[in-house]
């Protein structure tokens, strides 16, 4: 791993190819964007909460986090290696406001045997995917790897004694199983805004969008 000074804070990057840590590496940043506008959207209140649905690395995580310290931001990354450096850069940046999470927000509780990516050859590990429809028809999304445990949980289970003041959501195609498993708790929280990746130049997301 190196370490490089970034406009999203100090991150632990992956030597190589891939996309994130590449585009980090050349340009000092990866969709600084998606940054802002979440940063706009949470606003400035005196307390809340961001849920990270897919945080990766933590390139949104970590600059939320140092812009909201008075927020508590709860990051769940299901691959376990991706989990490991979420950590690194979340301690990095002092982060104490961060709660990580090694789990992937579903429509249903349990364990799932899934492969991973190859860690060593892959050039987009942040596009796999928990939908094995998505790995299996987007070569971005392909595994390679080993296969692990990854634990599952749902958002209707989680409970905050502060506002949700935003989620972001980065699941690759796995955005239906998330809200599915999380009605109950949107309702409940009054329907916070939704930061979303939407793939709809892909014809695999185009069949699912009516859903």
């Amino acid at each position: 791993m190196n370490i490089l000074e970034t406009r999203h804070g100090r991150m632990m990057v992956r030597p190589g190819q891939d996309l994130i840590s590449a585009n980090l590496a050349l340009h000092g940043h990866y969709e600084w964007n998606v940054v802002n506008l979440c940063a706009i959207i949470a606003g400035g209140y005196e307390s809340g909460v961001i849920l990270d649905i897919g945080a990766n690395m933590g390139t949104v995580t970590v600059p939320m986090a140092k812009a909201h310290p008075m927020y508590e931001i709860h990051a769940w990354e299901p691959q376990r290696v991706v989990f490991q450096q979420l950590c690194g850069n979340v301690a990095l940046n002092h982060c104490h406001n961060v709660y990580a999470y090694n789990k992937a927000v579903s429509s249903g509780n349990g364990c799932v045997d899934i492969d991973m990516p190859d860690y060593n050859t892959n050039t987009n590990i942040g596009a796999w995917s928990m939908s094995s429809k998505v790995r299996e028809n987007n070569q971005e999304a392909k595994a390679g790897g080993v296969k692990e445990a990854v634990e599952c949980i749902k958002l209707d289970d989680l409970a905050f004694d502060k506002p949700i003041r935003l989620i972001k959501m980065d699941v690759e195609g796995y955005e239906l199983d998330v809200l599915n498993g999380g009605l109950d708790f949107l309702k409940a929280n009054k329907f916070p805004p939704i930061v979303y990746e939407s793939w709809t130049q892909f014809e695999l997301y185009q069949e699912t969008a009516e859903e």
